[in-house]
């Protein structure tokens, strides 16, 4: 790599000057004049040596370096900077190779704690280095003959410095079902709009008034006033019921929207400042592997920088209104199934204050309300 050196020269009958560099076999590949006094010339640092010898009554400064000389002199200035980041590179890959969580999906607890031992026996467990996929592999096979009647499948997934295992539970063959019978009763009061039973006997007609655990469908099926047999009742009740729905919008709105945008990003932190390179304009920050000292306000790590999307709106009072009847609306949809639906909407108190609205909203809503409720024949 060549080293270039940028030169200011002062003094007197400049054009002399140059004619020595020439004389003397000094290449001045680029020259820019300033004054009739002045001039700032780019030569080869190893031309400065001579330079210097016939410079005699001109002053010569020099004003910075090119080539391998600017890169050894930033080398030089951040030298400290650059060998406490390479250790902490270093530092960080030996952390990011040690796992420092194990996660066991699987709803049998007493299974869990069983291969858990087992796992931590062949060296999977907390503050371990991570096995060979060969080693996983044997490991996985152990277990599968050692607990045969009890695992289909297992699974180890290494998940950035955490373990993920797997465990299918080996199917067991199911015991009959007893047999037990139930109502079908309201879970909410309302107006039955209507009801499809398909096993049971109704005992409440349409548009009638039930309040919340009214029996809508009954699972004994009587003849005479006399109960002839009990049945699993079985089928659907639908019923109008209603909501009120207190809300506030503010009218100077702001929202904190994430996306599905995220980087990770090596970063150094001195007190409270960061030192990364910003991935999005706007983000929040996960530290994912770090190392730090509580004695000294220095921490250096790898972080999760995901995107967010800072929205500012100032609504006029109708406006918030507009938005707060939408809010209102979307709370009462996310509460209903599909086949359920909003019937009639109305707005019954509204006011504002503090820059927002406050408003109470009516709604009425075309809902199914059935639940079993057993029974236990006497």
């Amino acid at each position: 790599m060549n080293s270039y050196l940028i030169i200011k020269v002062n003094g007197s009958n400049i054009t002399n000057f140059i004619n020595k560099c020439h004389k003397n076999n000094i290449n001045i590949i680029n020259i820019k004049k300033i004054s009739y006094k002045e001039i700032i010339i780019k030569i080869n640092y190893n031309d400065y040596e001579k330079l210097n010898k016939i410079k005699t009554i001109y002053k010569l400064t020099i004003i910075d370096s090119l080539g391998y000389l600017k890169f050894r002199e930033l080398l030089n200035k951040n030298k400290h900077f650059l060998i406490i980041s390479f250790l902490g590179v270093l530092f960080l890959i030996y952390l990011s190779n040690i796992i420092f969580n194990i996660n066991i999906i699987s709803a049998n607890s007493s299974l869990n704690k069983k291969v858990l031992n087992d796992l931590n026996a062949y060296g999977i467990k907390k503050y371990s280095l991570k096995k060979s996929y060969d080693d996983i592999s044997n490991i996985k096979q152990i277990l599968l003959e050692k607990y045969n009647d009890e695992i289909e499948w297992i699974e180890i997934t290494n998940i950035g410095t955490k373990y993920e295992i797997k465990i299918v539970e080996r199917k067991k063959p199911k015991k009959d079902k007893k047999e037990e019978y139930s109502n079908i009763v309201a879970k909410k009061s309302g107006v039955i709009k209507e009801i499809y039973a398909e096993d049971g006997m109704k005992v409440v007609d349409v548009n009638t008034y039930v309040n919340k655990g009214d029996i809508v469908i009954s699972g004994a099926i009587t003849k005479d006033d006399k109960v002839k047999k009990f049945v699993e009742a079985k089928g659907k009740v639908y019923a109008e019921v209603w909501y009120n729905v207190n809300i506030e919008f503010p009218l100077n709105y702001i929202e904190k929207r994430y996306t599905n945008n995220k980087k990770k990003s090596f970063y150094i932190k001195i007190n409270n400042k960061y030192i990364t390179k910003k991935r999005f304009k706007n983000f929040e920050r996960n530290s994912i592997v770090n190392l730090k000292n509580k004695l000294i306000p220095f921490e250096i790590g790898i972080e999760e920088q995901r995107e967010v999307i800072i929205i500012k709106d100032k609504y006029s009072i109708n406006e918030a209104k507009i938005k707060a009847l939408e809010n209102a609306k979307s709370k009462v949809l996310q509460s209903l199934d599909k086949g359920e639906f909003i019937t009639l909407q109305k707005t019954l108190n509204f006011s504002s204050k503090d820059s927002k609205i406050i408003m109470d909203v009516f709604f009425s809503c075309y809902e199914e309300i059935g639940k079993k409720e057993k029974i236990i024949p006497e």
